[in-house]
């Protein structure tokens, strides 16, 4: 009888011991329905070139708008909240007037969550960069994100935290894994948030009786687009910018002139010159920069005593400079139109995305876009007001 008992007792907790094996997630699973026939990165590579892997961003896989494959190891991440503490790093480039408001809102974000949120600042040190890395590793932060002093660090990185099942993402500087996946990424879409400025600033000039008095053939007019080819996020606002106002207006090729102002005093000697050469014939002007040059583009307008009434200015507004000119001369108000871009507000988007995942299990998106923020006469001051200080 006692045999039996025992046999029976050996049969019941070898069952169990099944039932745990089949239970048990595997490392860093979220889905395991994602692990059973998940593919390597190389084959979902070489699928994706051929054109038949599947976007699906609970596999792992997903494709943007854009046409662009990102991987997030998604299925692969560890169980966050195994220990009772959700730890997030952000390992950033440097510190600065644009990522200290940025962090300093995702910290808030995510310790309102409960979360513990660590900033580690790189200084533009390249192997500072990596050595944090493999530190969030060792102090086993549960996610990390990543805004690298040079994309070429984003392979050895990722590859790092997708061997300890570690979420990632990469905000502002996008890139991708050694593979070629990107990582999922929070940043500006350059071109589209342009060429949404472009459309907003064509209907106001349709409406306004701004394009009243230029020629039908277009020949007392020039759309001047100062751009910096090498640098792609500037070439990209110019190009969005560029080819909402020409499609939207009908502007004729001939009249839309690139500049390149790559080098430091090009503003000063090809921008200025070429104002000066072309004023016998043009009257109405459109001045694109994307690389928030406009601020110091005006003023050698107004030294060549240009009507600044004739200007209409576009460009990215990432500090208040050029806002600060509209709000005290009236006719620039009138015609500067920019994308505002807020630092702390990105931050909080950041964090939301992390706290959808730990919380929901919510898949990183593959890309979030900045929101758009037009600036422009309507908008001007209670834009500056809300991030830079009362304008009164």
């Amino acid at each position: 009888m006692k045999k039996l008992l025992a046999l029976l007792l050996a049969i019941v907790m070898i069952f169990a011991l099944m039932a745990c094996a089949k239970t048990k997630p595997s490392k860093g699973s979220l889905d395991d329905d994602n692990n059973e026939d998940a593919l390597s990165e190389e084959q979902a590579w070489k699928m994706a070139q051929a054109g038949t892997l599947i976007s699906d961003a609970r596999t792992g896989y997903e494709k943007s708008e854009q046409g662009t494959w990102y991987y997030s190891n998604y299925p692969n991440y560890k169980d966050f909240k195994a220990d009772d503490e959700v730890k997030v790093a952000f390992i950033c480039k440097f510190s600065g007037a644009w990522f200290s408001p940025k962090e300093q809102s995702l910290g808030q974000t995510l310790k309102a969550a409960g979360y513990t949120y660590q900033f580690f600042d790189c200084n533009a040190d390249t192997q500072l960069f990596m050595d944090y890395v493999q530190n969030a590793i060792n102090q086993e932060f549960d996610v990390v994100i990543l805004t690298p002093p040079n994309t070429t660090l984003l392979a050895e990185a990722l590859a790092l935290l997708q061997e300890e099942g570690i979420a990632y993402m990469t905000t502002d500087d996008p890139g991708p894994d050694s593979v070629g996946f990107y990582a999922p990424h929070y940043g500006l879409d350059d071109y589209a948030l342009h060429n949404e400025l472009g459309k907003a600033c064509a209907a106001e000039l349709k409406s306004n009786g701004w394009l009243d008095g230029i020629n039908d053939d277009w020949s007392n007019f020039e759309f001047l687009v100062c751009d910096i080819p090498t640098v792609e996020s500037v070439h990209l606002r110019n190009q969005g910018f560029c080819d909402a106002i020409v499609e939207e207006l009908n502007v004729p090729e001939n009249r839309v002139v690139w500049l390149d102002i790559s080098a430091s005093d090009a503003l000063q000697t090809k921008f200025g010159a070429t104002l000066q050469n072309e004023s016998a014939t043009v009257d109405k002007w459109i001045i694109s920069n994307g690389s928030g040059g406009v601020a110091m583009a005006i003023p050698i307008a107004q030294e060549l005593n240009m009507n600044m009434d004739n200007i209409i200015w576009s460009d990215c507004f990432s500090d208040p400079s050029t806002m600060t000119l509209m709000l005290e001369n009236p006719s620039l108000k009138a015609n500067c139109w920019g994308v505002g871009l807020v630092y702390s507000s990105a931050g909080v988007g950041v964090g939301e995305v992390i706290i959808d995942l730990v919380e929901n299990g919510t898949p990183i998106p593959c890309f979030t876009p900045y929101a758009l923020n037009v600036v422009n006469k309507d908008t001007v001051e209670e834009f500056y007001n809300t991030h830079y200080g009362n304008s009164k």
